[in-house]
């Protein structure tokens, strides 16, 4: 798991350090040169979905998303480990609902070409399915590993 963890930190380090240099060039392009380049803009965005896929599987492995305090704050103990069981659940549920239907979008995405890029839109849309994949992964481990402290 610790490979997995590891290749999501690299993924999403490349693709945010793709997205800076693919802004600079834009940026640097706008500035000093007579024309930017047409390609820059949708690799910047393409490479910040790509960042949120990969950086969402190491927000659930560090436990930085936000979860309701005020409630878990009134509960008993018993009560809030039996609440964050069926929260992570229901996020397992809704990510298998969404990796279902993103390999649909990916398949439709595999015909179409980007403008700039030109290269297949399934590429960018299987990043989706990236998501969905990571939150049930990287979910199914934190629910491993809080029942394997009880």
């Amino acid at each position: 798991m610790n490979l997995i963890y590891k290749l999501f930190k690299a993924g999403a380090l490349i693709s945010l350090v793709a997205m800076i240099a693919a802004v600079t060039i834009q940026v640097f392009a706008r500035f000093f040169l007579e024309s930017a380049p047409h390609w820059t803009e949708e690799a910047a965005r393409i490479f910040f979905v790509y960042s949120v896929g990969f950086g969402t599987a190491i927000g659930i492995k560090n436990g930085d998303f936000i979860r309701l305090d005020l409630i878990t704050k009134y509960l008993p103990e018993w009560l809030n480990k039996w609440l964050n069981f069926f929260t992570d659940v229901a996020v397992v549920v809704f990510a298998i609902i969404l990796t279902v239907h993103s390999v649909k979008f990916v398949q439709l995405g595999m015909d179409e070409l980007s403008p700039a890029l030109q290269i297949t839109m399934g590429f960018v849309f299987i990043s989706i399915t990236l998501i969905g994949l990571s939150v049930i992964l990287f979910t199914f481990a934190n629910l491993y590993h809080s029942f394997k402290r009880k």
